[in-house]
């Protein structure tokens, strides 16, 4: 009976690494093909490029900010003007933010969020009045957030796919480079090496890179969408959807972050991440799916094993020990491969995002093993959570979506030094 179960176990194991290994490589794929898809600086946006305007949304300073802002003005996109709304007059971020905006006065404009509603987050406050403010002449709108640090043609290669009257919103993904090598770092290096997987078969839109044509936002009805969303992303995935736009993955925008996290910080900003995911109406089945499978493939192989150890049989216990092989050793190659891949298309991009060291291999295997722990954790601790915290001010989740600021509070800085790690 321990055998018969273990091989069972072997083969489901099998096919659920088969079907793993598929999603990867075609993802893999259309990675490879960034760069060679028409979606170029010269040809994307042909002899009439669309006037932008790329909205940033600050709370908090971000490790890397002032270096993010300043690369939007380093950009190939021949029209378009930048526009910072900043959480408060008080805000840490405001000093850098003014220091980048006197490299260029007529390109980017700044301002102070004047009314943080409390039927939103801050962040689609921030939005949504950016937005409101921008004049007719304006005929595409980008969002990138201020962690996300834009290559030179982030813009161009960005609003490329807008040129199609069919797509709603263009978009493309983040991937973190953790060269400190934090337990916690490398963990959400794992967990983002799975979500962007299921974030392109989905069709989920990331809020920190993608663009909109202005009278999509208008048609969708996105500002009032936004004024009601804990999540602008989210906003703009039920929205798309509900008015039949088509959302394009553009696999050139794939935006590198550097910074580091803790686990405890990791945990709250994943579960924020998760909820948001179950916000946007979008792959919560494949996600459910996604869970059993991985808990499945832990547990039945230990189970097994605990079997053949209890009965002595060493068939079993031989092979329970293969499909924990099986299982780790595929989930350490896809993360490689994929690794490998957004590398390619960094060196297109002209991105330097190199973080492999003596720290980080010795920690990448234990961190991937912690990766999938930390994830049940995280599936749980979203299910249950009624109250989040972004950035020091705390909401109340309400059903269909909804949600209640509780008070707004200016941000806070961290006490100690200041360091590379993301602010949650």
């Amino acid at each position: 009976m321990p055998a018969l179960a273990s091989i069972f176990t072997l083969v489901f194991i099998s096919i659920l690494v088969a079907i793993q290994t598929i999603c990867v490589l075609l993802y893999v794929r259309v990675l490879r093909a960034a760069g060679t898809n028409g979606i170029r600086p010269e040809g994307s946006v042909n002899s009439s490029p669309l006037k932008a305007a790329v909205v940033v949304s600050v709370r908090g300073k971000d490790p890397f900010l002032k270096q993010n802002l300043s690369a939007l003005l380093n950009q190939s996109y021949p029209s378009f003007h930048v526009f910072v709304v900043v959480d408060s007059q008080q805000d840490s971020a405001l000093p850098d933010v003014k220091d980048v905006q006197a490299l260029a006065p007529d390109r980017i404009h700044v301002s102070a969020l004047k009314t943080p509603l409390a039927t939103c987050s801050l962040k689609c406050s921030a939005l949504a009045e950016a937005i409101e403010r921008l004049d007719d002449s304006y005929e595409a709108v980008a969002f990138i957030d201020g962690d996300a640090h834009p290559y030179r043609d982030w813009l161009s290669n960005l609003l490329g796919p807008l040129q199609d009257r069919r797509v709603g919103v263009a978009t493309g993904n983040r991937w973190y480079a953790p060269s400190h090598g934090e337990w916690g770092s490398l963990v959400r290096y794992f967990w983002n090496a799975g979500a962007v997987v299921q974030v392109w078969l989905n069709c989920i839109t990331w809020g920190g890179s993608m663009a909109l044509r202005t009278d999509v936002i208008q048609k969708i009805g996105l500002l009032e969408a936004m004024r009601h969303s804990f999540f602008d992303d989210a906003a703009v995935v039920r929205q798309i959807r509900k008015h039949g736009y088509r959302t394009a993955f553009v696999p050139s925008v794939m935006v590198a972050n550097c910074e580091e996290i803790a686990l405890a910080s990791f945990i709250a900003w994943s579960e924020r991440q998760m909820i948001a995911a179950r916000s946007a109406n979008a792959g919560r089945f494949m996600v459910a799916i996604h869970a059993c499978c991985i808990l499945a493939c832990i547990a039945m192989p230990f189970l097994t094993l605990s079997m053949g150890i209890w009965a002595s049989d060493g068939m079993a216990i031989g092979v329970s020990v293969v499909s924990f092989g099986v299982f780790w050793i595929a989930a350490l190659l896809s993360a490689m491969g994929i690794e490998r891949a957004v590398q390619g298309v960094f060196r297109k991009n002209g991105v330097e995002a190199s973080w492999s060291s003596r720290r980080t291999k010795l920690r990448f295997f234990p961190a991937l093993v912690l990766s999938h722990f930390v994830y049940f954790r995280v599936l749980v601790g979203a299910r249950m959570r009624t109250r989040v915290s972004w950035r020091g001010v705390d909401y109340l989740l309400l059903p269909k979506n909804a949600v209640r600021m509780i008070e707004y509070r200016p941000f806070v800085p961290p006490s100690g030094d200041v360091t590379a790690e993301s602010i949650v």
